[in-house]
């Protein structure tokens, strides 16, 4: 079984509970926490690193993912600071717009030193988001997670994930986001972000995809809403239509894609008579193909339900998922 670390932020999305807006469910989200979790509800085993709070809120926060089988090993108790929050607003087409409560919280505090405890020859994907740019101390201990795992040769999957408002400098984004680029295998984005990160860098959508190749990024998906998901690398492209759906709330869609293809790409590593290493299958074109196909099966479902946690398929959902 291969084993996930997901680094980032833990947070409460405060999830409407009526019409009007004015009343909200706090219920545990954030992007790589979700991931996290994602990936051990298929039945993976993963950790998850990050600050916490010592509130009320961390101490909900912890027990939720370890009540989804998230181990919390390298979670780090942050005393005196807060946890982040995020309101979540959604439109009639489930789709959502976020306001983030995040000046100085316990997500922000992660150090470097906490990476350095952690056994790296134990961790095959690490994988983490660009929340944790926004910062300087927290970008730069993002960066040095990723070199840890590619000192261990552990795969980095890095998720754009690009959320504006948390940044109060947006000069600073493309280029934080384009240094993970050197030391990330898998890449995700959506085609918004694509296309933002395009014009920011005064690039076509496609000058941008072999920019990020040049960067040594070897296995880029690109999601996009209800349209086929594209998987490029150097030496192929091709397209995974994805499910047809009535959403409900896209809130960690993206995220269940994304642990969904991790889980998917290391399933039954063990049992693969050909001994292709996790990197060896980025470049098979069969291994990748129903990595992503599985990866839409789950995004399809964890729309179709309300909340993150809750929302994520188990391995049972997917195969029973009908098309």
């Amino acid at each position: 079984m291969t084993v996930l670390l997901s680094f980032g932020e833990v947070l409460v999305d405060l999830l409407p509970t009526d019409a009007t807006g004015k009343h909200h469910q706090p219920i545990a989200g954030g992007a790589p926490a979700n991931v996290a979790v994602g990936y051990a509800k298929l039945g993976g085993k993963s950790y998850f690193a990050g600050g916490i709070s010592a509130d009320h809120y961390g101490v909900m926060l912890k027990q939720a993912l370890a009540d989804q089988g998230v181990a919390t090993d390298y979670l780090a108790e942050v005393p005196g600071a807060a946890t982040a929050t995020v309101l979540v607003n959604l439109d009639e087409q489930g789709e959502r717009t976020f306001e983030f409560n995040r000046n100085g919280t316990a997500d922000m505090r992660y150090s470097k030193q906490h990476f350095d405890h952690i056994p790296w020859q134990g961790i095959d994907i690490f994988h983490l988001c660009s929340n944790t740019f926004t910062e300087t101390a927290i970008f730069n201990t993002s960066l040095y997670g990723a070199r840890c795992a590619n000192a261990f040769a552990t795969l980095v999957s890095f998720d754009v994930n690009l959320r504006l408002s948390l940044w109060q400098d947006l000069s600073l984004l493309a280029e934080r986001v384009e240094q993970c680029f050197r030391y990330t295998q898998v890449l995700k984005m959506s085609r918004e972000e694509a296309d933002y990160l395009a014009l920011v860098r005064d690039k076509s959508f496609e000058d941008y995809l072999q920019f990020c190749l040049a960067q040594g990024v070897e296995v880029i998906l690109v999601t996009d809403g209800a349209n086929p998901v594209q998987c490029i690398t150097a030496q192929q492209r091709f397209s995974v239509p994805v499910p047809k759906i009535s959403a409900v709330d896209t809130t960690a869609a993206g995220d269940s894609f994304i642990s969904g293809f991790l889980f998917a790409l290391g399933l039954d590593l063990q049992y693969d008579l050909g001994y292709l290493t996790l990197k060896q299958r980025l470049e098979s074109k069969e291994h990748l193909e129903a990595a992503v196909v599985f990866a839409t099966r789950c995004g399809a479902i964890t729309c179709g339900q309300k909340g993150a946690f809750p929302s994520l398929p188990t391995l049972a959902q997917v195969s029973s998922f009908l098309l």
